[in-house]
């Protein structure tokens, strides 16, 4: 079961069982009406069935092209980022430590 929850994209009141966080459908709702009014300004006379379509597909292509990444690309990423503020911070942190214990 869910709750239901009232979300607006493009214009349009939909009531919708939800199975996770309120939350989380209103955010994926404001990105679904983002992405429909980025088409609109490109392709103003597209009427909204249609619009809804073509969000659709430029919403699987980005999920297509994030699967196809090469797998820990993302965490790989992650890692290096990480590491690089753990040494910035060893920078800024060991020179301390060292004048404390003189």
């Amino acid at each position: 079961m869910g709750t239901r929850t009232t979300v607006d994209i493009f214009g349009r009141r939909f009531e919708l069982r939800a199975t996770g966080s309120d939350e989380r459908l209103q955010e994926l709702a404001r990105y679904v009406d983002g992405r429909m009014r980025e088409l609109a300004e490109v392709s103003p006379h597209v009427d909204t069935a249609r619009l809804a379509v073509l969000a659709a597909l430029n919403i699987a292509d980005e999920l297509f092209r994030e699967r196809e990444t090469e797998p820990g690309t993302r965490s790989e990423r992650i890692q290096q980022r990480v590491e690089g503020l753990i040494a910035r911070l060893d920078g800024v942190l060991l020179p301390s430590a060292e004048g404390s214990r003189r």
